[in-house]
């Protein structure tokens, strides 16, 4: 099994997912706190509503001024409108984990309202998102073939601006 490819993918993807992590923490850390301020405040699932969106302009704004800094940028308006689409397909993800899960197997408790916000929605929104985000919000310009073999990524490869100013001796 040739695994190259992947190899690719993560050097050319590291820094980005590790800027998305923290971005995503800091955005988990204020759903779960906003989540579970307003839960038994109002019903479970528009807190949840509540938290994620809060989260997304926190994710926003994390994402556009440092994971995806050195992307080129679009008008502001756009973008956000961009953002906050996919970041609907996240917020539909798990706020159909907290439905899912009060709805269909009958448990609304604070435990369990919580396994379904923060597990099983965030990491299903969270994938989601980063895959939306890298493909269609920030996508990468640049694009360049190359015929060495293990540089490219599939058919082609991207430069990632960070190397520019950091040459060969990058840390990947």
């Amino acid at each position: 099994m040739n695994v190259s490819w992947l190899v690719g993918l993560v050097r050319r993807l590291w820094r980005e997912l590790l800027g998305f992590g923290v971005v995503g923490a800091v955005g988990y850390i204020s759903d779960a706190i906003i989540f579970n301020l307003l839960y038994r405040q109002v019903p479970s699932v528009l807190a949840s509503a509540i938290a994620v969106s809060i989260s997304t302009v926190v994710a926003y704004v994390g994402n556009r001024f440092w994971t995806f800094r050195a992307r080129e940028r679009r008008e502001t308006r756009a973008e956000f409108g961009l953002f906050v689409l996919v970041s609907a397909g996240g917020f539909l993800i798990t706020v159909s984990c907290v439905w899912f899960t009060k709805y269909v197997l009958g448990d609304d408790s604070r435990l369990a309202a919580n396994i379904a916000q923060l597990g099983a929605g965030q990491v299903l929104g969270t994938l989601f998102r980063f895959w939306a985000c890298h493909m269609y919000v920030f996508p990468e310009s640049g694009v360049t073939s190359t015929d060495e073999p293990g540089n490219a990524v599939g058919p082609a490869s991207v430069v990632d601006p960070a190397d520019e100013y950091q040459g060969s001796d990058s840390l990947v």
